[in-house]
């Protein structure tokens, strides 16, 4: 027995990370909520490094500083956020503004899902199924073909709209000014309509808008409709990339002023969206006692935990498991670049979530860069590891909202394969182009 401890605590630092990071998969795959996986197994890896009581403090201790202590609850906030905008009827006035303003079907049937997708819900998809449906009364579109569509343009905005957790969560590892990283990320928005476009929504009759069947007049412009939700929301992304630009000259600065300006922009947004509609507040707090709540909030604290674990110092000279790993790979002559790609992905293709792949992938990723890596170094990486991770999330059967839409359409989700590869593969190689462009450039 002495024996075999003594070989499990002398294995390299790649294979304690990537043991972990299996276990974690494998634990997730078996039933265990993905938070509950990580936080394990961030304990096991802390314990796997030998560095005894001292690891596990330096694990805790993490969760007191104060750019850590700040992420649970603005996640928390970000959840009631969404919410109240359901609640308040806010983007069901927004879904049927724009409904009645567009007028060809081919913008109304990807734009409904699009416009859903601005709002971050558990198997969101399914909320803008039946608008697709609608959309196709002659039955114009195969079901697979009316998955991928739903499925697709829903997670359009994921690269950089700033109330999905797992762009939080990738800007605090990139350590990129708020307004850096939305420059970035917003063209692969752009890239992902182009994809979509080309290769799921070519073909598809370009009838009127009185197809959709609402029984209103078209064409009609209506703002408070079609702003009722967007405004809230507008508040959140200003009062965020003002903060991060403003904290910063009062010392307040790096992922903290980020974090901070978030904090303040949820609070005025949450003020605009229960403006006027009181009488939701009370209903909209029940998301806190919802499972799915808390089982996020573990979440992030697993993914805090694990962090600690891969950057807790090992010896005197301030090594980690880390920069352990980046220089056996080094050694190996395994290029960097592959690593970026392949970890990412592999993530999302098991998680199927992006505040999963991040958790598990960016800590790993941006700890092979070194300290301090340049702007351009952080950004090329961003996208790339980014975009590479977010591909196999949206290629993954266990994504909850490729399964959603597949089962309202009453179609096996390998039928959508079809559609997505294509518009995947206009992603990845977008990731090359802008990545290389933003070294060069940056």
């Amino acid at each position: 027995m002495t024996v075999f401890m003594d070989w499990l605590f002398a294995l390299p630092a790649y294979a304690k990370i990537l043991g972990s990071f299996l276990g974690i998969l494998l634990l997730n795959r078996f039933g265990a909520p993905l938070g509950v996986a990580i936080l394990t197994f961030a304990l096991l890896l802390t314990a796997w490094t030998g560095t005894g009581w001292e690891g596990f403090l330096y694990q805790a201790e993490t969760f007191i500083q104060p750019q850590n202590a700040l992420l649970p609850p603005i996640i928390l906030l970000l959840l009631f956020f969404s919410d109240s905008l359901k609640r308040t009827g806010r983007m069901d006035r927004t879904i049927a503004g724009l409904k009645d303003w567009l007028q060809k079907k081919h913008i109304i049937i990807a734009g409904l899902p699009a416009l859903v997708g601005l709002l971050p819900m558990p198997a969101g998809a399914l909320f803008s199924a039946p608008f697709v449906a609608a959309m196709d009364e002659e039955k114009e579109l195969v079901p697979p073909r009316k998955v991928a569509i739903n499925y697709w343009f829903r997670h359009i905005w994921e690269y950089w709209w700033p109330l999905y957790p797992g762009v939080i969560l990738a800007m605090q590892y990139a350590g990129l000014p708020v307004l850096t990283y939305f420059l970035i990320q917003v063209p692969f928005t752009a890239a992902a309509v182009l994809g979509g476009s080309l290769f799921i929504l070519r073909g598809i009759g370009k009838g009127e808008g009185e197809r959709n069947g609402n029984g209103r007049d078209n064409g009609v412009w209506d703002p408070g409709a079609v702003f009722s939700a967007i405004q809230p929301i507008g508040i959140l992304v200003v009062v965020s990339i003002l903060g991060s630009a403003l904290l910063p000259p009062l010392g307040v600065k790096g992922t903290l002023a980020n974090l901070t300006a978030m904090l303040a922009g949820l609070i005025l947004a949450l003020v605009a969206s229960f403006a006027g509609k009181t009488d939701a507040f009370r209903p909209a707090l029940s998301i806190f006692g919802k499972k799915e709540t808390w089982l996020m909030f573990v979440l992030v604290l697993g993914i805090q935990a694990f962090s600690a674990a891969l950057l807790c110092p090992l010896d005197a000279a301030g090594g980690t498991l880390v920069t352990g790993m980046r220089d056996e790979l080094v050694r190996t002559g395994i290029p960097l670049i592959t690593i970026i790609m392949v970890i990412p992905f592999i993530s999302g293709a098991v998680t199927g979530v992006a505040f999963g792949f991040v958790g598990a992938s960016f800590p790993i990723v941006f700890a092979l860069l070194g300290p301090d890596p340049s702007l351009a170094v952080a950004a090329a990486t961003t996208s790339f590891a980014y975009t590479f991770g977010y591909m196999g999330m949206m290629l993954s059967p266990m994504h909850a909202c490729f399964v959603v839409t597949a089962e309202y359409f009453h179609t096996p989700i390998y039928g959508a394969y079809r559609y997505l590869l294509g518009p995947a593969a206009v992603m990845l190689a977008t990731a090359g182009v802008l990545s290389a462009a933003w070294y060069f450039l940056l």
